[in-house]
C-alpha cells in the first residue's frame, strides 16, 4: 500500500492511497467465489454455473462490492499508520489515471492537536452572595402581591397600579396586530411590555386617550419590528389599584405551610431561596469559568463537528416542541445556530483537553449524592435511585454533569479569582437578564 498525505488545514486532510494489484486481484477473486457458491441461474445447479457466465452477469457488481470493501479496509489501514483520527467519515473519490493497482483520494477532517493555556494565567470574577432578612420581607410581598386583588379608583395611574387599556399600534404601515387590542390589563412597573410603554400610561384616568411613539427593543421577538418606533393610540378603560392581603395563617398555609405560623413559613422560604441562591450562584460561576476558556484559548474547530451540533440543537428544539404541542421545524436555517453550535464544540474539545491533562476523575460519592437529591423530587426517590442503578448509560450523563462541576471548582481554586458581592435580587436579576 502506498500512502501520501496532503494538509489542507491543520485538521482537513486528504489521503492518496494505492491498493497493490495482487490485493484487488484477490478481492474480486473472493468475490466471485462468493457469488458462484451462492448464484441461482436458470439451466445451472447451485455452486455450477462457469465462472464466464459469473463473470459477464456480475462482473459490474462484483468489482464495485470488492473495491468498495478495499476502500473501507485500506482506508482503515492508512489512518491507522499515520496516527489519524478523523471526526466524521470521509470522501472518497477514486482517481482518474492509469495506475497499477487501485487509487483512491479520501478527505476528511481530524480532531485538532489542543494546546490549553494554564489555568492558573485566567482571572475571574465570580460572584458571591448571602441571603439577608430584607430579602425574605421582599419574597413576603411578592406573594402578597400574586394574591392581591383589584379595585378601581378615578385618581390618575400612579407606579404598582393596573391600568386596563385598548390600542392599536403601527410600525410604519404595518399593523402589530391583526385587529385591535382589546381591554388589555397593563401593571405599571412591571416591565411587561416594551420598555417606554408603562411609563407613557403613568398619570392617565380612565377616559383617556392618548398617541405615543416608542422602540421596539434591537432583539425583539418579531424581526420585522426589532429597533424600529412604534406608534401607539391607547384608550384607557379603567385604573386600579391593588389590595394586598394580609399575611395571616390563612395566608401561609396556602403556600404549604401546615403550621400557619409566620416563623415556620419564613424558614420555609429561606430554605427555598437559598437553594434558589446556591443554584444560580453555581450555574453563574460555571458560565464564567466556561467563557474564559474558550475566550482564552484558541482551538481549530472540524466543521463536521460545528454541523452535529446544529442538527442536534435543531432536534432538541424540535423535540420541546412536540412537546408542548407544537409543529415540528425541520428547515430552519442551519446559520441561525452556527455561532452558538461552533463555540459549544470549541469547549467540548477545551474541557476534554483540561480533564485529560490534568488527569480529573469523576468523584462516584458527588455522583451517587446528585442523583439522591434529584431523586427527592419524586413521589417514590428509591425507585429513581434503582433506575439509575440499572441504567449505566443515563448514571454516565450524570458524571458527565458531576465532572463538569468539579473542573468548575478545580479551575476556581487555581486561577486568579476576584470576587463581586451582590445582593439576592442583584443575583436573580443578572440571571434573568442573562437567560
Amino acid at each position: 500500500m502506498q500512502v501520501s498525505v496532503e494538509s489542507n488545514s491543520d485538521i482537513k486532510k486528504t489521503l492518496t492511497i494505492v491498493v497493490p494489484q495482487e490485493e484487488v486481484d484477490m478481492a474480486i477473486n473472493k468475490r466471485y467465489d462468493d457469488v458462484k457458491r451462492n448464484a441461482r441461474i436458470d439451466g445451472f445447479r447451485p455452486g455450477k454455473v462457469p465462472m464466464s457466465v459469473i463473470k459477464k452477469k456480475f462482473g459490474a457488481s462484483v468489482r464495485a462490492e470488492a473495491l468498495s470493501e478495499l476502500t473501507q479496509s485500506f482506508f482503515y489501514k492508512a489512518i491507522m499508520e499515520e496516527k489519524m483520527n478523523p471526526v466524521s467519515p470521509p470522501v472518497i473519490t477514486p482517481t482518474e489515471k492509469e495506475t497499477e493497482g487501485y487509487e483512491f483520494t479520501a478527505s476528511f477532517e481530524v480532531y485538532p492537536e489542543i494546546t490549553v493555556n494554564a489555568v492558573e494565567e485566567l482571572a475571574l470574577n465570580k460572584p458571591v452572595a448571602e441571603l439577608a432578612e430584607s430579602d425574605i420581607d421582599a419574597m413576603v410581598e411578592k406573594l402578597q402581591k400574586q394574591k392581591a386583588t383589584w379595585s378601581e379608583v378615578k385618581r390618575k395611574a400612579k407606579n404598582d397600579d393596573q391600568v386596563t387599556v385598548s390600542f392599536e399600534g403601527k410600525v410604519g404601515d404595518k399593523p402589530i396586530s391583526e385587529e385591535p387590542i382589546k381591554d388589555f390589563p397593563v401593571v405599571l412597573g412591571s416591565k411587561s411590555m416594551i420598555p417606554g410603554f408603562e411609563d407613557e400610561l403613568k398619570g392617565v384616568k380612565a377616559g383617556d386617550n392618548i398617541s405615543f411613539e416608542v422602540t421596539f427593543p434591537d432583539d425583539y421577538q418579531q424581526a420585522d419590528f426589532a429597533g424600529k418606533v412604534g406608534a401607539f393610540d391607547v384608550e384607557v378603560i379603567k385604573v386600579e389599584k391593588s389590595e394586598l392581603p394580609e399575611v395571616n395563617e390563612e395566608f401561609i398555609k396556602e403556600f404549604g405551610v401546615k403550621s400557619g405560623e409566620m416563623a415556620d413559613f419564613r424558614a420555609d422560604l429561606t430554605k427555598n431561596m437559598t437553594a434558589e441562591l446556591d443554584r444560580t450562584l453555581a450555574t453563574k460561576r460555571k458560565q464564567i469559568v466556561m467563557d474564559a476558556i474558550v475566550e482564552n484559548n484558541d482551538v481549530s474547530v472540524p466543521e463536521a463537528l460545528v454541523d452535529n451540533e446544529i442538527n442536534q440543537m435543531i432536534a432538541s428544539l424540535n423535540e420541546k416542541a412536540a412537546q408542548a404541542g407544537q409543529p415540528a421545524q425541520p428547515e430552519l436555517p442551519k446559520e441561525l445556530f452556527a455561532d452558538q453550535a461552533t463555540k459549544r464544540v470549541k469547549l467540548g474539545l477545551l474541557l476534554s483537553e483540561v480533564i485529560k491533562q490534568n488527569d480529573l476523575k469523576t468523584d462516584d460519592e458527588k455522583v451517587q449524592q446528585r442523583i439522591e437529591d434529584f431523586a427527592q423530587t419524586y413521589e417514590s426517590p428509591e425507585e429513581v435511585i434503582n433506575w439509575y442503578a440499572s441504567n449505566p448509560e443515563e448514571r454516565k450523563k450524570v458524571e458527565s454533569v458531576v465532572l463538569e462541576d468539579q473542573l468548575v471548582d478545580w479551575v476556581l481554586e487555581k486561577a486568579n479569582v476576584t470576587e463581586t458581592s451582590l445582593s439576592f435580587e442583584e443575583l436573580m436579576s443578572s440571571a434573568q437578564a442573562a437567560g
